[in-house]
């Protein structure tokens, strides 16, 4: 047990390692330099536990582990490896392995300020982090530093307004005595860095300063709004603030800033691509009238703010990487709805990210939740907010498009001289010369030729392609930096408080700032950016490590520890190679004076100037435009390509004559940055600005001489200041949640100085433990040592852990020369510091004490093995003397049953068989029922489908003989109808053939025969035969008399002859006319039959149907008035019925509740099986018979015969079906 709890609290280390930073191990043996130590070969970083030894605890402390042990991890198996490590190596300090911060249990010890750990070390601080991130916790506090992990998640409980006023009430408002540390009554966060800012400026009257760095991704930017936010809150005690336009303001200008100075890069969706300098204005109430008034803490309100910005990164305007994206506010307005972006330039209608170069495709379209076009409309609202409304709005978003125009712009050889460039896209030239509002040559001009003036003389050189894409590149990013100046210009004019606090503008306001700058930076190439960045940090690094040092330096005073022996290593000589007389400042300057200076010169001469330099260094392999600095958080090697063009940063005097020619306001506008007051100004306020336009931009400031004036008055600044920090730290590259990477983390911690802060405060004494801990670990080493005051106050205490470290560590004592003896501790007030060893030693001590009681120990662990022994056989025998009676009860006991259930058996099977009979006989008499019922139901329904039938046909009948007789009447009249018709019709044609024949024979001349009798068949040949000459001799007297009556009959038949022709001729012509009027008549009678015909029949149908209606409406009306009645009556019978069933179920349901609860206390209380067999019988029986008793109603379902209409299952008379014949009786009597 002593083992066990050494090994897990003296043996536990951390290594280093090349893949992991540092790795959890247990060391097996030590040999002087070398240690052999068991370690877990881990495969990633997500295998690591914070602590291996909560997945081990409940294993049998007797279970056989080897070397090999697996431990499951992740649904993984890791295997365990012994290493050699040699603890000479420069990554163990003072030749010793890093201790782990665990317990008796051999469990991590989490604390909340790194201060308190036992052993504080890198990986320390690293297991420590990666403990509480994987909680869920993302701050952590290391004296005045707090340590933000980005938790990439959002984490309500933690930004909730009950917080806010919790870290308010406890360390703003509430009484704190002096003598405790107010961040011991309250959890690292950001709200306690804030509030403590808060209450320093308004308590003590000192300004203050809030210090965020970290590295890209890191969460930087929403520290700082969450700071803002809390600072605004803090105006009163519990928060009662009336909110008022300043405050909003001071909230809004931070997005805007989001919007035109953040882009996606590889690391982060919202990256910074500037560092700002936020300073918020407070009215500091005076102390003395706050005590007048009764207040305890003077109040202190959001006034205004001021806003100072830094290095905007101006190349992405122009260019970034594939998976990157420019500066948000473009896709916010290319995302915008086109009637928007119609208000502001008619050439953005329809255009999306790939119609202009400079924008280009992305698959990103919603940052952190929210899309472009809904952040746009944000922006909107807070470009109203700071006043940019109307026209600056206009000229605004002109300008963007203005640069987006820009970058369309395409470049091509001069046809007739190849060495010059010309504009090829006229289209897109003459759309920038709309938007600037200057003339489109004016804008060729510019972008093409170079005015150069020498010896009084002013030439126009032409550009070639390469140089005029460059020169128009840098006209946009000119206009797009000189936009971001006019926006933070603007924002400052509309939140400082000089003129925007009307309740006192003329008092001198505190100041909070908050500084959002870039962290140390680090890539596979680094350019003139980096260097700028990385020389920001050192200052600011300089910065910390002073204070952390007078951090330290109130620690010891408090402790009551000497100060002299703290010792830190500081970055001056880094700071003296940039920025010293001959530094990287002053020779790269120089470079840019000289007419032919160049960048392989620089690193040139930075090398000759300062080769005596240990910060300075460049190797053989280098490239001449290579160089290298050590820098705080590590070396790094620059490519110094383009430093000189950076430095200058330029733009010709053609380009800006253009873009003053604009008539766009913010384009036009010349805005330069005053130094000292954090925010731009414009040229109006310069003494001579006749002599700026006149000045050459040679001897103008540098870009890196401008970085470093304003450097320069930040730090002076920041040092009048109260100075809290917040570092911030990226814990993995896949932003997910709770997953530390440990490299890249133990890398920014080293950038972010935190390690460094380890350093200076362990620098004289590495190891710390409190009071009642020394004496808690280290009181077994000595067993003669009794504590004299068990009970006693902090001083007691304090003299008991000096009387027992005197005394354990007498061995380390050192004798100076001039005879004071140097221990191996110091004892502080609350604390114990170690020296150098002092902390391995009493380790080392302790693991032999330990060794010395294992004895002990094994000696009261044999006896009680022993005793254990003896126990179980004792218990063993009496076990297996009871398991014999046992067996022997247990057999009778079966015998017993097993006859029992042989009787019960037999019993039963008489009974089951009895049953079976009935049964059968009742199954029998079941299917008798059921047949003569069937049979009865058939004959019914056969008898009644038959008389349904005989009534259909007599109906059928009935109906159709009337209709019969009425059509063979109609038919008769129709067929005499059509015979007249025909006999009229031949009479006609006979008459007509008459009369044509007539006129045959009046035109031959023969006579025509006005009336003809019908029996004289030939009367043409007896009155047209000719008459024949005779002699009057041949003729007798007889004939003569016949002749003259003849003669005479002839004159008078050719009189009536004669009559007769002019007769035919009046006749004729009458007979024309009686033709013509006749076949008019016929045809106006056919037609009049037609119709007369037509309507008859029609008449005739209307009236049938018109009867047959008048029928069908009484026949309906009679039907209804029985149906309706037939409804009342079933309404009726069914309320009845449905009143009975229900009082049916009722009964049938308390009955069977009944049986159930007799038969149920039968089986339990009667010992009888064949009485209860007989109970059950019969309570199936009266079930059944009560089921099927007298109460008219059947519960068992039914099944309605629904093709036939009559209900077989009910045994009384079926409406429905009788209804249902009814029916298809009368559908057959009134269908058509």
């Amino acid at each position: 047990m002593a083992s066990a709890v050494s090994e897990n609290t003296t043996n536990r280390v951390y290594i280093a390692s090349d893949e992991f930073g540092w790795l959890p191990a247990k060391v097996i043996s030590t040999n002087g330099t070398n240690a052999t130590v068991q370690v877990k070969d881990y495969e990633q970083d997500l295998q690591i536990p914070a602590c291996e030894v909560s997945h081990a605890l409940g294993r049998s402390s007797s279970s056989s582990a080897s070397p090999s042990t697996l431990t499951k991890r992740h649904e993984k198996i890791v295997a365990t490896k012994e290493l050699n490590v040699d603890v000479s190596s420069k990554a163990y300090s003072d030749g010793v392995l890093p201790l782990q911060n665990v317990d008796q249990d051999g469990k991590l010890v989490q604390v909340e300020d790194m201060v308190d750990l036992g052993f504080l070390h890198e990986p320390a601080i690293l297991y420590n982090l990666k403990a509480r991130h994987s909680q869920g916790i993302p701050y952590t506090r290391t004296g005045d530093i707090v340590i933000a992990v980005n938790p990439y998640q959002w984490i309500d409980e933690l930004y909730t307004e009950e917080m806010r006023n919790f870290y308010a009430e406890k360390l703003v408002w509430d009484s704190v005595s002096q003598d405790l540390d107010p961040k011991s009554h309250v959890e690292p966060h950001v709200y306690e860095t804030s509030s403590l800012a808060y209450r320093g400026l308004a308590v003590d009257g000192q300004n203050q300063s809030i210090l965020v760095s970290g590295e890209s991704g890191a969460g930087k930017t929403e520290t700082v709004k969450i700071l803002m936010s809390h600072l605004a809150s803090i105006q009163s005690k519990n928060n009662q603030v009336v909110k008022s336009d300043i405050v909003e303001r001071v909230l809004d200008s931070n997005p805007l800033l989001e919007a035109f100075g953040n882009a996606k890069t590889v690391r982060n969706d919202n990256s910074s691509r500037f560092g700002k300098f936020i300073q918020l204005q407070f009215d500091t109430e005076d102390p003395t009238y706050a005590a007048f008034s009764g207040k305890s803490i003077p109040s202190a309100v959001l006034a205004g703010s001021k806003c100072e910005t830094y290095l905007l990164e101006k190349s992405r305007v122009v260019s970034h990487e594939e998976e990157e994206r420019t500066y948000h506010i473009f896709y916010q307005l290319l995302a915008a709805p086109d009637n928007v972006k119609s208000t502001f330039w008619d050439g953005l209608s329809g255009k999306g990210n790939e119609e202009f170069a400079y924008v280009g495709y992305t698959d990103t379209d919603t940052i952190e939740g929210e899309t472009d076009a809904n952040r746009f409309q944000h922006t909107l609202e807070a470009l109203s907010v700071v006043g940019v409304e109307g026209e600056h709005l206009r000229d605004l978003m002109r300008a963007l498009c203005i640069v987006l125009q820009l970058g369309n712009l395409t470049f091509g050889p001069d046809p007739y001289n190849e060495e010059n460039a010309i504009i090829t896209s006229n289209g897109e030239l003459e759309k920038l010369a709309d938007l600037m509002g200057i003339q489109t040559d004016v804008v060729r001009k510019a972008l093409t030729e170079r005015t150069v003036s020498a010896r009084n003389e002013v030439f126009k050189v032409p550009l070639n392609v390469e140089k005029a894409k460059d020169s128009c590149d840098a006209f946009a990013k000119e206009i797009y930096s000189n936009t971001f100046d006019w926006l933070v210009n603007t924002i400052n004019e509309a939140t400082c408080a000089e003129t925007n606090y009307k309740e006192n503008p003329k008092c001198d306001f505190g100041l909070i700032g908050l500084l959002d700058i870039f962290g140390f930076e680090s890539f596979a190439v680094n350019r003139f950016e980096q260097l700028c960045i990385n020389y920001a940090n050192e200052k600011l690094q300089q910065k910390f490590t002073l204070d952390i040092f007078r951090s330290v330096q109130l620690e010891y005073e408090y402790e009551g520890i000497e100060l002299g022996e703290v010792t830190y290593k500081d970055n001056a000589d880094v700071l003296t190679l940039i920025e010293g007389r001959m530094g990287l400042i002053s020779v790269l300057n120089e470079e840019c004076v000289r007419p032919k200076g160049n960048d392989n010169a620089f690193v040139t001469k930075i090398s000759a100037v300062n080769k005596d330099s240990e910060v300075l260094f460049r190797d053989r392999f280098f490239q001449d435009w290579e160089f290298g600095i050590k820098h705080y958080a590590g070396a790094v090697v620059y490519d110094a390509n383009n430093f000189v063009t950076k430095n200058m940063d330029t733009l010709p005097d053609d380009l800006n004559e253009c873009r003053k020619e604009s008539s766009n306001s913010i384009v036009s506008a010349e805005i330069v940055r005053n130094i000292g007051s954090g925010r731009p100004k414009t040229p109006a306020s310069t003494k001579r600005p006749d002599l700026l336009k006149k000045k050459s931009s040679i001897v103008s400031a540098t870009v890196w001489t401008k970085f470093k004036n304003q450097l320069t008055e930040l730090m002076a600044n920041i040092s009048e200041t109260r100075t809290r920090y917040i570092r911030c730290v990226k814990p993995n590259t896949m932003k997910q949640p709770r997953i530390m990477q440990h490299l890249s983390t133990v890398e920014q911690l080293r950038c972010a100085g935190v390690v460094a802060a380890v350093t200076i405060s362990r620098s004289s004494f590495p190891n710390r433990l409190l009071h009642e801990q020394v004496l808690e670990r280290f009181m077994c080493l000595d067993k003669s040592y009794s504590r004299t005051h068990p009970n006693g106050d902090s001083s007691q205490i304090m003299e008991d852990v000096n009387e027992l470290l005197s005394r354990i560590l007498k061995s380390l004592e050192v004798e100076k020369d001039d005879g004071k003896v140097v221990k191996g501790f110091v004892c502080g007030k609350t604390r114990a510091y170690f020296r150098a060893g002092s902390l391995e030693y009493l380790e080392n001590k302790r693991i032999l004490a330990f060794g010395d009681l294992a004895k002990d120990i094994q000696r009261v662990v044999r006896g009680f093995v022993a005793r254990t022994k003896y126990q179980k056989l004792r218990n063993t025998a009496i076990f297996i003397q009871a398991q014999v009676r046992r067996n022997a009860a247990r057999q009778q006991f079966i015998l017993m049953r097993d006859a029992s259930i042989t009787l019960q058996c037999w019993s039963r099977s008489i009974y089951a068989r009895a049953k079976l009979v009935q049964l059968k006989r009742h199954e029998r008499a079941t299917r008798i029922q059921t047949a003569h019922r069937t049979a009865v139901a058939l004959k019914k329904f056969r008898k009644l489908r038959a008389a349904a039938i005989k009534i259909q046909a007599c109906a059928r009948g009935a109906r159709q003989r009337p209709l019969y007789r009425a059509a063979l009447a109609e038919a008769i009249e129709e067929a005499k109808l059509e015979n007249q018709l025909k006999m009229l019709q031949k009479k006609l044609e006979e008459a007509e053939a008459r009369r044509i024949e007539a006129e045959k024979r009046a035109e031959e001349g023969k006579t025509v025969v006005v009336y003809k009798d019908g029996n004289d068949k030939n009367d043409d040949s007896t009155q047209n035969q000719p008459s024949r000459p005779t002699g009057a001799a041949q003729l007798s007297a007889h004939q003569q008399t016949l002749m003259d009556e003849s003669g005479k009959m002839l004159e008078y038949l050719r009189k009536e002859v004669f009559k007769l022709r002019s007769q035919n001729s009046q006749l004729r012509a009458d007979f024309e006319l009686l033709k013509e009027n006749n076949q008019r008549l016929m045809d106006a009678n056919a037609s009049a039959g037609a119709s007369f015909a037509a309507l008859n029949q029609h008449a005739k149908q209307l009236s049938k149907t018109n009867i047959k209606l008048k029928e069908d409406v009484a026949k309906y009306k009679k039907e209804s008035h029985h149906l309706s009645m037939a409804q009342i009556e079933l309404k009726e019978e069914l309320k009845m019925k449905q009143g009975t069933y229900i009082a049916e179920v009722h009964s049938r349901l308390s009955y069977q509740k009944a049986m159930m609860n007799i038969v149920d206390l039968i089986q339990e209380k009667c010992t009888n099986h064949q009485l209860v067999e007989q109970v059950l019988a019969l309570s199936d029986e009266c079930e059944s018979n009560y089921m099927n008793g007298p109460t008219g109603v059947d519960f068992t379902p039914t099944k309605n015969r629904k093709s036939s209409g009559i209900n077989i299952s009910s045994p009384g008379i079926n409406i429905q079906g009788a209804q249902s014949l009814a029916g298809r009786f009368k559908s057959f009597l009134f269908s058509d």
